[in-house]
C-alpha cells in the first residue's frame, strides 16, 4: 500500500508530504527519495530485512521501497543502541538490518548484512517489533492488506495535516502514517523529546488539524502547555488510544476542543483496530458485545472478566524465530472491563494488577479517585513489593503550581479512605515533576 501512495504519479507532488522540525519533504522529493533507496537496495528483493526505522521521510520511502521489492520487511526502533538491534536481527535470521544515515539523506543508508539469514516469503509483510512481558520482542507479522483494512478515505482532496505522535515503527504510528498518506496528506512529526509548550507551538506553526494520541500523552500536553496557545490549534479531530480513557480527559479535551470530533479507538498490534467511540464518553456501548453491529468483521465478547476479540483486521502470524505461540481462535487482551448501565468500562490491565494480600487492585482505579482531588495535575499508581503483603499501592502524583504538597498528600490521603477499599489505598505517595512515558506513549507501570 505505501509503495502505491508514493510511487504515484498523480498526487500534487509540490505538497507537502513529512513536515520535521528539520525540513519539509514533498510528495516529488519522497518519489525521488524512494527511487533512489529502491536502486541502491534492489539485491534484497524477495528477503527478510531489518529497517531501523526513524521518524523522517527516508525512513517513509525506504519502507517504500522495501514492499515494491517484495521484502519481509522488520520494523526495528531506531533510537535502540544498534548492538541491542542487531541481536534481535540475528535471533530472526534476517538477511541484514538498513539503517538510515544519522544526517539523513536517500542515498547513504547503510546494510549491516548477517551470516544466518532464513528464506524469504515474497509476499511484502510487516512485522512489528513489540515489547513482551518477558521483556523479548514479540514479532507481530502482519499483510499491507491487513494494516490498510482499518484506513477510512476522506472523500474530495481535502489533504488533512496529522501530528505524529507515536513511534513511527509501532501499530499505532503505521496507522497514523498510512492514513494521512492516503489521503494525500501532510504528516507532522515534532521532535522525540519536545516539550509540551514547544509541541503546541509547532502544532500551530504546522497547522496541525489531526491528532491520535494516547490519554497521557494528551495529559501532558493539557497540564504544560498554554490553553490559549492549544486553542488556537485548529483541530478537526482528536484521537485517543493505547490506553484506558477516562471521562476526565474527555472532558477536558472538550473544554479546550469544543468543536474537535473526540474518537477513543480500541486497538492491538495482533488483532489491528477493532472498534471506536465517538459519543464523548468513556468505554463502549455494551450492544458493541454483540457481532452483528461491527461491519469490519470484528467480534467482541467477556470470558472471566477479560475483553476477548477475533477481527479480520488481526495480523497474520507471530514470525517463528521470536518463540511466541500460533494465535488461538479468540485473542486474550488482557483487559479486564466490567459492565455497568448498558456499557463497557475497562478496570485496567491484567498484567498491571496489584497483589495487595490476595486483594486484586487495578492502577487505573486508583487513579480515577486521585485525579479527582483538587491540585492534582497528574498521577501513576503502581506497585511495591512488601514482605508483609506481597505488594503495596504506591503512587506519584504531578502537583498543580503552587500548590502545598503537605496540603495535597492530606487531601489525596483522606479522599482514598473515603472511596476506596483498604487494599486499594496508597501507602506510599511520592511527589513529582512529570511522569514517566513508555517508548509506545504509555504510562510506566514497572513495579518498584
Amino acid at each position: 500500500m505505501l509503495s502505491r501512495l508514493i510511487f504515484d504519479n498523480t498526487i500534487p507532488l509540490e505538497r507537502q508530504a513529512i513536515v520535521t522540525s528539520a525540513k519539509a519533504t514533498t510528495w516529488s522529493a519522497m518519489q525521488d527519495c524512494a527511487k533512489s533507496i529502491l536502486h541502491s537496495v534492489e539485491p534484497l528483493r524477495d528477503r527478510r530485512v531489518g529497517l531501523a526505522f526513524a521518524p523522517r521521510a527516508e525512513s517513509y520511502a525506504a519502507l517504500a521501497a522495501l514492499e515494491r521489492l517484495s521484502c519481509d520487511v522488520f520494523l526495528f526502533d531506531a533510537y535502540v543502541r544498534s548492538e541491542e538491534s542487531l541481536r534481535l536481527a540475528g535471533k530472526l535470521r534476517l538477511a541484514g538490518l538498513l539503517v538510515p544515515p544519522i544526517n539523513g539523506g536517500c542515498r547513504d543508508f547503510e546494510l549491516h548484512e548477517l551470516p544466518d539469514e532464513e528464506p524469504g516469503g515474497g509476499d511484502s509483510s510487516v512485522t512489528i517489533l513489540t515489547s513482551g512481558s518477558t521483556g523479548e520482542p514479540k514479532a507481530v507479522r502482519h499483510s499491507w492488506e491487513t494494516l490498510s483494512r482499518p484506513i477510512r478515505k476522506y472523500p474530495g482532496d481535502r489533504a488533512p495535516r496529522w501530528l505524529l505522535t507515536y513511534r513511527p515503527n509501532l501499530y499505532a504510528g503505521l496507522q497514523v502514517a498510512l492514513q494521512c498518506l492516503a489521503d494525500r496528506g501532510t504528516l507532522v512529526i515534532p521532535e522525540a523529546d519536545s516539550d509540551p509548550q514547544s509541541t503546541a507551538q509547532f502544532m500551530l506553526a504546522t497547522g496541525v488539524e489531526y491528532v491520535s494520541a494516547t490519554p497521557s500523552h494528551w495529559r501532558r500536553l493539557l497540564m504544560f502547555a498554554d490553553p490559549d496557545l492549544l486553542a488556537r490549534i485548529p483541530m478537526v479531530q482528536i484521537t485517543l488510544g493505547g490506553e484506558v480513557v477516562d471521562q476526565a480527559v474527555l472532558d477536558r479535551l472538550r473544554r479546550i476542543f469544543p468543536e474537535a470530533r473526540l474518537v477513543h479507538i480500541y486497538a492491538t498490534t495482533e488483532m489491528g483496530r477493532c472498534f471506536s467511540v465517538s459519543d464523548g464518553l468513556a468505554g463502549f456501548p455494551e450492544s458493541y458485545l454483540q457481532a452483528a453491529i461491527q461491519p469490519d468483521g470484528v467480534e467482541l465478547k467477556i470470558e472471566n472478566g477479560e475483553l476477548m476479540i477475533r477481527s479480520a483486521n488481526s495480523m497474520r502470524m507471530y514470525d517463528p524465530y521470536c518463540s511466541h505461540p500460533e494465535m488461538a481462535d479468540w485473542f486474550a487482551t488482557g483487559d479486564v472491563v466490567e459492565i455497568r448501565d448498558s456499557r463497557v468500562y475497562f478496570a485496567g490491565r491484567k498484567s498491571d494488577m496489584i497483589n495487595v494480600a490476595g486483594s486484586k487492585v487495578y492502577p487505573i482505579e486508583v487513579e480515577r479517585v486521585i485525579r479527582t482531588v483538587p491540585g492534582v495535575s497528574d498521577v501513576r499508581v503502581f506497585g511495591r513489593a512488601s514482605s508483609i503483603a506481597g505488594e503495596l499501592v504506591a503512587c506519584e502524583i504531578v502537583p498543580e503550581t503552587g500548590q502545598d504538597t503537605e496540603v495535597l498528600q492530606s487531601l489525596v490521603a483522606r479522599t482514598c479512605r473515603d472511596r476506596l477499599s483498604s487494599p486499594q489505598q496508597p501507602r506510599l505517595m511520592n511527589f513529582v515533576a512529570r511522569i514517566d512515558l513508555s517508548a509506545a506513549g504509555k504510562t510506566l507501570r514497572a513495579r518498584a
